[in-house]
Order: C-alpha cells, then sequence, then structure tokens
C-alpha cells in the first residue's frame, strides 16, 4: 500500500492513541491495588490472578483477531474492540464482588487482543521496510503512553473512577478508526473455528527463527508483566518509598522507556543495514544491557543510585517493540500478516505475561519481595540468549517464508 506520507503519519498516530487506551485499561488497575483491598478484601494471590485472567483472555483473543485480520476490514476490527473493551471497563467499575470484577477483566482483555497485531500489519504495509522499526516503535510510545497514563489515573483518582474516565475516549477513537483509508478484506466471512486456528497456527511454526523469537519474546513478556504488576508495590513497602516518590521515580523511569523505544526502532533499522539479523541483534543487545540495571534497581536503597538504576532499566528493557514488531512483519507469509504477529503476540501473553503478575505474587508470599522480583530479572537474560540463536537461521527463513521485499532484502544480504 502507498499513501501519502503525512496521511500514513496519521494513521500511525491514530492507531498509536488506541494503543495507548490498551495498554491503559492493561495497567490501571495495578496502581489501585489499595483500592481494590479496601473494597474487595483481596489477597496478594487474588491481586495477581486479576492480572492472570486479563492477560489470559487477551491471549486466547489474540489468534482469532489475527485470523479475523487477514480476512477482514482492519478498521471495523479494531472500532469494534474499542467499543468491546470501553463497555467492559464501564462494567468492572460497577462490580461489587471480586467474580463480576474478574469477568469484565477478562472480557476487557479478549477486547483488546485486536489492537497490537492488526496495527502491525497495517503500519507494516505503509511504510517502507527498510523503515518498519523505527516506524513500529512510534507506534509504541502508546504502549508507554498508556501504560503510564492506566498506572497514574489507578493512583488518582483511582477505582472505580480511573475506569469510567479511560471508557469514554473509546468510543471517540472507535469512530475516527472506521473511518481510515487501508486496505479493505471481504467482510463476509465464516468464524474461524479450532481447526482453521490450529492448522494456521502448525504452518508458522514450521518457520524456525520465529519459534525462536516466539521462545525470546515469550521470556521477555513474562519479565515485563511481573516486574510491571508488583513495581509500585514494590517500591513502596519493600524500599519504604511514599506513593508521590515512588511515582516521581517510576516518572523518570518513563522517559528513560521512551528514549529506548525510539532507540531501539532506529538502531535496529541501522542494524538491518549492516547486518540481515541486525534488528535480532539489537533486541538482544538491549535485553542483555538490562539485566545488569534490574538489579541495581532491585538492591540499592532510594537515592541516586535507584534512579539511575531504574532509567537505564527501562530505556533498554524498552528496545526490543520496534525491531521485534519489523522481524515477524519479515518473516510472515504473504496474506499471513496479521496472523504470524498474532501468533508471537499470542504465546508472549498466554505463557509469558499472564502467569507473570499471579507467579511473581505467590514467590512474594513465599520468600519475599526481593526474590520475587529477582525472578523476572534473571528470565530476560534467558531471553537474550534465546534472541541470539534465531541469528542463523533468520536470512533463510525470510526468503522462503516472508513478504517479498522482506525475502529480497534477505537473498541480497546473505549472497553479498
Amino acid at each position: 500500500m502507498t499513501t501519502r506520507r503525512g496521511y500514513g503519519w496519521y494513521v500511525v498516530a491514530l492507531l498509536a492513541a488506541s494503543n495507548f487506551l490498551n495498554y491503559a485499561q492493561r495497567n490501571v488497575l495495578y496502581s489501585a491495588y489499595d483500592d481494590l483491598r479496601a473494597t474487595f478484601a483481596l489477597s496478594d494471590v487474588q491481586l495477581g490472578l486479576l492480572g492472570t485472567i486479563y492477560m489470559g483472555a487477551h491471549a486466547l483473543g489474540t489468534l482469532p483477531a489475527g485470523w479475523l485480520g487477514d480476512r477482514v476490514d482492519r478498521r471495523r476490527l479494531i472500532a469494534v474492540a474499542l467499543l468491546l473493551w470501553s463497555a467492559a471497563a464501564l462494567a468492572a467499575a460497577g462490580a461489587t464482588n471480586f467474580a463480576t470484577l474478574a469477568v469484565a477483566r477478562g472480557v476487557t482483555g479478549l477486547a483488546t487482543a485486536c489492537v497490537v497485531p492488526v496495527a502491525n500489519a497495517i503500519i507494516a504495509e505503509t511504510f517502507p521496510s527498510e523503515r518498519k522499526a523505527s516506524v513500529l516503535a512510534v507506534f509504541n510510545l502508546g504502549l508507554f503512553f498508556g501504560g503510564v497514563t492506566g498506572a497514574a489515573l489507578g493512583a488518582f483518582p483511582g477505582f472505580p473512577d480511573a475506569l469510567i474516565g479511560l471508557a469514554i475516549p473509546g468510543l471517540f477513537a472507535a469512530l475516527l478508526v472506521v473511518r481510515i483509508d487501508v486496505p479493505r478484506r471481504p467482510v463476509r466471512v465464516k468464524a474461524p473455528g479450532a481447526r482453521a486456528l490450529y492448522r494456521e497456527a502448525r504452518d508458522l511454526l514450521r518457520i524456525r527463527t520465529l519459534r525462536w523469537l516466539m521462545v525470546s519474546t515469550t521470556l521477555m513478556a513474562f519479565a515485563a508483566g511481573g516486574l510491571q504488576a508488583w513495581l509500585l508495590d514494590f517500591l513502596k513497602k519493600a524500599k519504604g518509598m511514599s506513593e508521590a516518590s515512588a511515582t516521581s521515580l517510576l516518572g523518570a523511569a518513563f522517559l528513560g522507556g521512551l528514549c529506548g523505544v525510539i532507540a531501539g526502532g532506529r538502531i535496529g533499522d541501522a542494524m538491518r543495514r549492516r547486518f540481515v539479523h541486525g534488528r535480532l541483534l539489537t533486541i538482544a543487545i538491549g535485553m542483555g544491557s538490562t539485566v545488569p540495571f534490574a538489579l541495581l534497581a532491585i538492591l540499592v536503597p532510594p537515592g541516586p543510585g535507584l534512579v539511575v538504576a531504574s532509567i537505564g532499566t527501562m530505556f533498554f528493557i524498552s528496545w526490543y517493540h520496534g525491531p521485534m514488531a519489523a522481524t515477524v512483519d519479515d518473516l510472515a507469509p504473504p496474506g499471513r500478516a496479521v496472523s504470524t504477529q498474532a501468533l508471537v503476540i499470542f504465546s508472549m501473553h498466554l505463557l509469558g505475561t499472564a502467569p507473570a503478575s499471579w507467579l511473581v505474587g505467590e514467590v512474594k508470599a513465599a520468600v519475599g519481595f526481593q526474590w520475587a522480583m529477582l525472578l523476572p530479572t534473571a528470565v530476560i537474560g534467558l531471553a537474550g540468549l534465546a534472541m541470539v540463536r534465531a541469528f542463523g537461521s533468520f536470512a533463510a527463513d525470510a526468503a522462503r517464508h516472508g513478504s517479498t521485499h522482506a525475502s529480497r532484502d534477505a537473498i541480497t544480504d546473505a549472497d553479498g
């Protein structure tokens, strides 16, 4: 697809806004634990389970979203998702017990599954191959702004007002998304059955590089999900920081994360011009560099050292977003761009993010907060090692399975 440059960036901005609402919905309850404890008398395990229910439903919705995204009008798919999760957020705000809250959060997670795989495919079609990681990094700024905004709203005004405040913008975003100019698919298709989804996943899993990418990103999702779910509580309870000082520290770390997203995308595209596996190398470097900063952030007391460690952690942990989505698109067979993105995100969230908050909560209850936070930190190192394993097979897999431009680039690099 070719579009006017200015209009292409409008599409990116609108999809980033949808991703903003997506991640705000995901993170809004992480900073509302005190409100949830007071309202529903929840234990730490139940608080962690809320995150697991959300991300489990999110993961299960990803494969059908990917299948549909390659066959129906992608604009309508995202618009319906926005409407559904806004309604579910209002239901969660009106919950009167844990069961009702959990069901509403599950529906919210299910609906938000559409945004990232569909948006990644739209953006990859809209911009040239050599700029994909950089542009997808801009799209992922919605992740950071949304995540931080959700956490801020969860802290103030808190539950349930924060959920209500996030539901209303989703209605307006749906009206705008449905009008963007992107390639249209047939709108009348048979709903995908389990067998069709299985066959699609089985075919894609034959791509060796994609398998290693899934292992690495799933480990990374577990680590990021565990740290994200418990970080604010860790700063307050394990390090003795006040709500205000902990929030200020997270604000500084947020700026580091923003810089990391942009740097990862730009460096990934620059490295891709030098090495066929340059984007994968960028991801591995980011993961490896995250570990020492994260260890420092867990072990040092409040002070300048903690600020530097927190900013460094967020800067390097954020590198992978743009290069990862661009690499998945490079490996996607023609006509399966959304399905390939969805399969990677499915494994990330079902096996990585979904159990992370619950398992870290279990470790916290068993052996203490510091050990609980060291667990996801160690997993980041394993994610980097898995990414390194993908280097050798990327050129051949992109040439054999990937889209036309990715195949041509990979063959040229491999021959040259």
